[in-house]
């Protein structure tokens, strides 16, 4: 059979689609190759959301197809958002794509591919077909295993004016809470003690089921799987973000204290022109009561700075916002001309420059609370989830306010353990923190071990190349 590369660019649900693709070549029979040079076929899986993940997307597949000059390499697959986007723009353009793929037929990997082998020109496959609500397909884990990503719905039925999501994965289809069970009790067996939720709108899980769900039915069901420690909600949008859920959050035991939460802006006529069906004073009382309910939560946020017609006003509305509100975790991005969205054909654009000086002037804000906050750790002691071991007796890993790739790390050193006694990934360790940078903590190990889950943790503040060696979950 063949063999495979495979190189994942943009977001965590991205990263989901190829190892489902990759679970399912391999059961195949295909092979998994670390070397895009021993590949006879390389898979691009693409980004297409803001112009800098097109322009990478497009940089790797001109950069990958030089092994169909210089190596073994017969085919290069492009799949993802760019391929479901601009499938009729690649075929015409770039002559080095064999096939284009779109996001909706990841689960016929194995059947196109076989089909390329017979072609006579470019397949392109972009037709939309839904995915049913309980499926489980066979996954390569290119994570490491103890952190898994878990995605419970594809598409969104938001229709914010500056993205364009919704046109390229389609309405919210969300999975069953059964088959996300299932699956979780798979990954908690191969290893797996942190999940971490994600889709587009997770606030909105459920409710397009025959028999509707809620995210908080989700959790506590998952807060009954046996071995995992952590459970984390990315991608909440505020509206829906109800009492009960913020309950659920506050009370299921292995459910994170972490509330992610893109808010976008807080100026009235921002948030209306970008459709967030919501207000400044819903925002901030949803805020409130989340912190009257979960004091110690970890609050993390997004914000697009430089949509057209922000102000100076709606800017200073914002950057005030911030510094009242001092969120734990913090992205600023700026704004993207997206073509086929409203916000592309708004007047009043505003310049690049003042964009990045914007953003320049939030995020400088953003470092000194995260230093502050960070600082208010110094001389506590901390549950950590080790990720990596650096060398002899340091290892790298986070709290329980940290989710993999976007927030903090704390950098850990050993001394508290006996000689021989070292850490894993996957093992939790008690740590004492010593000192605090602006996004990283440093601590020492007081006791290592790795404990069991069923307890409440403690509370503190691009481009993925996948080798053969990763596990399978069937």
């Amino acid at each position: 059979m063949p063999n495979i590369s495979l190189a994942s660019l943009g977001c965590s649900k991205n990263t989901v689609d190829s190892e489902v693709m990759l679970g399912q070549l391999t059961r195949a029979g295909y092979n998994v190759v670390a070397d895009h040079g021993d590949a006879d076929v390389i898979i691009v899986n693409t980004c297409a959301f803001i112009r800098p993940a097109k322009e990478e997307s497009i940089e790797t597949i001109l950069d990958l197809a030089r092994f169909k000059e210089d190596g073994r390499c017969d085919s290069l697959v492009v799949t993802g958002c760019m391929a479901q986007r601009y499938a009729h723009g690649l075929v015409a353009e770039m002559p080095e794509v064999d096939a284009v793929i779109g996001v909706h037929q990841y689960p016929r990997i194995v059947q196109l591919l076989d089909r390329l082998r017979d072609r006579r020109e470019t397949l392109r496959e972009i037709r939309r077909q839904p995915l049913p609500t309980d499926y489980s397909y066979p996954r390569v884990i290119t994570t490491p295993r103890h952190s898994v990503y878990l995605k419970i719905a594809e598409g969104c039925d938001r229709r914010c004016t500056f993205c364009i999501i919704p046109a390229i994965r389609g309405s919210q289809r969300s999975r069953t809470v059964d088959s996300l069970v299932e699956e979780a009790r798979t990954l908690a067996g191969q290893g797996a003690v942190e999940l971490n939720l994600i889709s587009q709108d997770t606030t909105w899980y459920g409710k397009d089921l025959e028999q509707p769900a809620r995210l908080e039915d989700l959790l506590a069901a998952l807060n009954g799987v046996e071995g995992v420690r952590w459970i984390r909600a990315l991608y909440n949008h505020p509206v829906r973000f109800t009492d009960t859920l913020i309950h659920a959050f506050a009370d299921l035991e292995r459910v994170c204290d972490y509330i992610d939460m893109p808010l976008q802006h807080i100026s009235d006529p921002m948030l209306d022109r970008m459709n967030r069906e919501t207000d400044s004073k819903a925002t901030r009382a949803l805020l409130k009561r989340i912190r009257d309910r979960m004091p110690e939560a970890t609050l993390r946020t997004t914000f697009i700075v430089g949509f057209p017609g922000e102000t100076e006003e709606d800017f200073d509305q914002l950057y005030d916002f911030v510094e009242e509100t001092r969120f734990d975790r913090m992205g600023v991005f700026m704004y993207s001309q997206e073509e086929q969205t409203p916000a592309a054909r708004y007047d009043e654009q505003i310049p690049e420059s003042v964009k990045q000086e914007r953003h320049d002037r939030l995020m400088a804000l953003q470092r000194e609370i995260s230093l502050e906050r960070n600082r208010s750790f110094v001389g506590r002691t901390v549950d950590v989830l080790i990720d990596e071991r650096a060398d002899e007796g340091h290892y790298t890993g986070r709290t329980a306010a940290d989710a993999p790739e976007v927030d903090n790390e704390v950098l850990v050193t050993g001394e508290g353990l006996a000689p021989g006694d070292g850490l894993a990934p996957g093992d939790f360790a008690s740590v004492e923190i010593t000192d605090a940078m602006e996004y990283d903590l440093v601590g020492v190990v007081s006791t290592g071990a790795r404990e069991p889950g069923g307890t409440k943790p403690q509370r503190g503040p691009g481009r993925q190349t996948f080798p053969a060696q990763f596990g399978t979950l069937a």
